[in-house]
């Protein structure tokens, strides 16, 4: 009887040890291939010459108890082409040419543009050049979970910059069933939380050359950052 009973016991241990496997073991899995994840969506976009897609983006600020919400259209191009172009609010708009960023938006102010050079408009500017090549020499890459997202599954992958950057943490979402970006929330230092949600991604889309052009309106004013000309007239 003893001999049956440790048997038993010896039994229930191992099953019990093999059902702990069966859940850690994906979990294991997914936090070893997080990066390979982001790697896999970064040779999808790659693979174009142009990515577009509607866009909802939501921006939490906390010190001023506010949330807003925009809603428009925007793509990317290579070389380091991006354009986000809202409709709501009419008229607000990000472009990077290939040489600078311009930054206009006139529901806020309607007499400046911010324009940087492009090689700063990292981190909410063209995010998937940003979050999407070379990740793994600028971030460390940490797997989360599977989460349904608009009906789909995707992976949630938190990404921490190497180097110091304007946000703490860079949250992807990455559809599972295909390696294309759904959704992206930055976590910036000043405690803002910026979300964009992707919707309707068309790769190799036809884009007019006007798209990452900007044309500067009439009387506004041009601010630049230190050391590139400063604050001038168009």
């Amino acid at each position: 009887m003893r001999a049956s009973a440790c048997s038993l016991s010896s039994v229930a241990v191992k099953a019990a040890a093999a059902a702990v496997c069966l859940v850690a073991a994906p979990v294991a899995i997914h936090a070893q291939d997080g990066l390979a994840i982001v790697d896999a969506a970064g040779e999808r976009y790659a693979a174009v010459e142009t990515v577009c897609a509607d866009f909802t983006q939501q921006l939490s600020v906390p010190l001023l108890g506010s949330e807003r919400t925009g809603t428009g259209r925007l793509c990317t191009g290579r070389p380091n082409l991006f354009s986000m172009r809202f409709d709501e609010p009419a008229g607000d708009i990000i472009v990077v040419d290939g040489e600078s960023a311009w930054v206009y938006f006139p529901s806020n102010d309607e007499k400046t543009v911010m324009k940087a050079p492009a090689e700063q408009s990292a981190g909410g500017r063209d995010f998937h050049r940003e979050f999407l090549v070379d990740t793994e020499t600028k971030y460390d890459v940490t797997y989360e979970e599977v989460e349904v997202l608009e009906g789909r599954q995707a992976h949630r992958l938190r990404l921490r910059p190497k180097q110091p950057a304007s946000y703490r943490a860079a949250i992807l979402w990455i559809d599972e069933g295909q390696p294309v970006l759904r959704r992206l929330r930055l976590e910036e230092e000043n405690g803002n939380v910026r979300t964009i949600t992707l919707d309707d991604v068309v790769f190799g889309a036809e884009v007019g050359a006007d798209w990452f052009t900007f044309t500067v309106p009439p009387g506004a004013l041009v601010v630049e950052p230190p050391g590139s000309g400063g604050r001038r007239s168009p």
